[in-house]
């Protein structure tokens, strides 16, 4: 005889509906803490960092330890924001970059990571967000924009080692801009000394081909070999002006701007600008000794006294403080002597430039 079937007990529908709604707010809540466990980021954002990291390998971060640490500052803060970024590095392992790290104390670091590292940072619990460096292009003490940076972190994509010039950052010596656009050198300067501090820097051991002997005038520019390593730590090195590619040429294309000549054309005179390009020291950026400084501002002001001599321009007009240090001068112009300028296309100079105002009714003319 067949055996009955037992009753299901169901609950009632309300009931039932009830407890899918609290099951769907527990997965909702679950999802919302593993959220909170992890380093926010656009998900458009991440998948350009992946994208730029399959290319170059690595990839500089911008993360946030404390968006709030802001609000106070105090060594107790900065303590507990170092130990977090530790703990972060730590965490990180080889997927952190051992130089090119920063840390203001303001709640965030920046710092180069590789594909593994941004997996690791995407569920991190020890960040509140990360994301592409925005400041990468200011990033480091010394990036004057000329290209040097990227060529040489394109020449480490493609090799382990680069040859570089190495601009050290030495008080002296005084130089001189000459009319053919090179820098010399008019007198030693203590690069052996800051070689010394340089050395002994930890990334040191990254950096090769060092010859004292083949700068027995004591320039302050040396060769090297170096690889990343050597090259994140070096931009941030303070015994460090500049690193370029062996014989780099800073912006070789001079622009001189034809509207200045027709604006002269027109109005017999016009008001110009010319900029240098500097020395092979040369920093537009204030980090500089005193005396470094003073010896840039003799040198460009020496150079635009002689360009402007030889244009038949009587005397050089007074420059500021920043002019002089950059390399610049403002001032009205004739036709002729303007004329000259061009024929004469100095080395020296990076730009001739018009007002602006003169160069727009010329245009309208």
């Amino acid at each position: 005889m067949a055996q009955p079937i037992p009753f299901l007990h169901l609950p009632p529908v309300g009931v039932t509906r009830m407890w899918v709604r609290g099951a769907s707010l527990l997965l909702a809540l679950a999802a919302v803490a593993f959220q909170s466990n992890s380093a926010e980021i656009h998900p458009h954002e991440l998948a350009t960092l992946q994208q730029q990291v399959q290319r170059t390998g690595w990839v500089r971060v911008l993360v946030t330890l404390d968006r709030n640490a802001w609000r106070t500052r105090s060594e107790e803060q900065t303590l507990r924001l170092q130990a977090l970024a530790d703990r972060l590095y730590a965490e990180l392992g080889d997927s952190a970059f051992p130089t090119g790290r920063t840390n203001r104390g303001f709640g965030w670091i920046g710092f180069f990571t590789d594909s593994a590292g941004i997996a690791m940072l995407s569920r991190t619990a020890l960040a509140e967000k990360f994301s592409m460096d925005s400041t990468t292009r200011s990033w480091g003490r010394e990036r004057a924009g000329d290209g040097s940076f990227e060529a040489i972190d394109d020449a480490l994509i493609a090799s382990p080692t680069v040859e570089v010039d190495l601009v050290l950052a030495t008080d002296e010596p005084p130089y001189t801009l000459l009319p053919d656009g090179s820098t010399r050198f008019d007198g030693p300067s203590e690069v052996n000394e800051v070689l010394d501090r340089l050395l002994a820097e930890p990334f040191a051991q990254h950096i090769q081909g060092i010859d004292r002997s083949q700068n027995p005038q004591l320039a302050p520019v040396v060769q090297a070999k170096i690889d990343r390593v050597a090259f994140f730590g070096l931009v941030e090195s303070v015994h460090v002006r500049a690193v370029r590619p062996r014989g780099f040429v800073r912006q070789p294309s001079a622009i001189w701007h034809e509207d200045a000549l027709r604006v002269a054309a027109r109005e017999g005179r016009a008001e110009i600008h010319i900029l240098l390009r500097g020395g092979v020291t040369y920093t537009h950026l204030p980090r500089q000794s005193p005396k470094a400084r003073i010896y840039q501002m003799d040198a460009n002001t020496r150079a635009l006294g002689e360009i402007l001599k030889a244009a038949g321009v009587g005397a050089l007009p007074v420059l500021s403080e920043v002019d002089a240090h950059m390399g610049l001068v403002h001032l009205v112009i004739t036709r002729p002597q303007l004329e000259k300028l061009f024929a004469q296309r100095d080395p020296r100079i990076l730009s001739v430039d018009v007002t602006k105002a003169m160069a727009g009714l010329s245009s309208n003319n």
